[in-house]
């Protein structure tokens, strides 16, 4: 049975806002996809700066919204909500109206909202309520099929400005080195914008190693399951052997 906002029966007291220091780069952000992965919300391995919810997928697996609440009402550490379409990279058939709804019971528990660039024309009130309570807003823009040309990656940046941000970030596919280059490059021209760049496809991990040390804000690691090809667990390790296959996947 598909989950809804009036799910939610518990009348449950939200935590005070924690504040993030979008400054301090790269942030290490932690997503959580399971129910045993709320966990981490009140014990949180170090180095991790915030925990992403992926409410899309905790409700795809069963997890009620209640518990997911609870959870957050008692967490320790700054807490980013995120509720994916499939075309952004999620795994729940969405209507509009109830991930709506499911935004504003949530907002209210959490410290930041990532929201996506081209669904921002029918999250008005979504939008409306991340300013009205003061969270902060990731604003982000996926393209997982088509890779970002230097002219597309210009143009996205050019619709982000029309839209105050803490963070905007962009995840391109990255199939060969020169996709990998592109990405970079606004990194490295556009430092002012705060930009979190990573890439999905072969050269994923490689893209979420490399790209921070060129100033992408945010390094995404998984705390339970992985939500996105490439992306490491936080508690990864690597020798330089294991490095060069990352680097150079066979057939790229």
């Amino acid at each position: 049975m598909t989950p809804t906002a009036s799910d939610i029966t518990t009348d449950i007291r939200p935590p005070a806002k924690k504040p993030i220091s979008w400054k301090s780069a790269p942030l290490t952000v932690g997503t959580i996809s399971t129910s045993s992965g709320l966990a981490y919300l009140l014990d949180a391995p170090a180095g991790v700066d915030i925990v992403e919810i992926r409410l899309d997928l905790l409700l795809s697996k069963g997890v009620s919204p209640d518990k997911i609440q609870d959870a957050l009402a008692k967490r320790t550490i700054p807490a980013l909500l995120t509720l994916r379409t499939r075309d952004e990279g999620g795994n729940f058939n969405w209507r509009s109206r109830q991930r709506v709804l499911f935004f504003l019971k949530f907002i209210p528990f959490v410290d930041a909202v990532d929201l996506e660039l081209t669904n921002l024309p029918r999250l008005g009130r979504v939008l409306r309520m991340v300013r009205k309570t003061k969270r902060d807003l990731v604003l982000s823009s996926h393209s997982l099929r088509r890779k970002l040309t230097p002219l597309r990656l210009r143009r996205l940046l050019t619709q982000f400005r029309k839209t105050r941000a803490s963070v905007y970030k962009i995840v391109g596919l990255a199939r060969r080195r020169r996709d990998v280059r592109a990405l970079a490059e606004p990194l490295l021209t556009h430092s002012h914008m705060r930009l979190a760049i990573l890439g999905t496809g072969p050269l994923a991990t490689a893209s979420r190693l490399s790209l921070p040390a060129l100033g992408s804000r945010l390094l995404y690691v998984h705390l339970d399951e992985p939500t996105a090809p490439g992306q490491p667990s936080h508690d990864t390790s690597f020798t330089f052997a294991q490095l060069k296959p990352t680097f150079s996947p066979k057939g790229v």
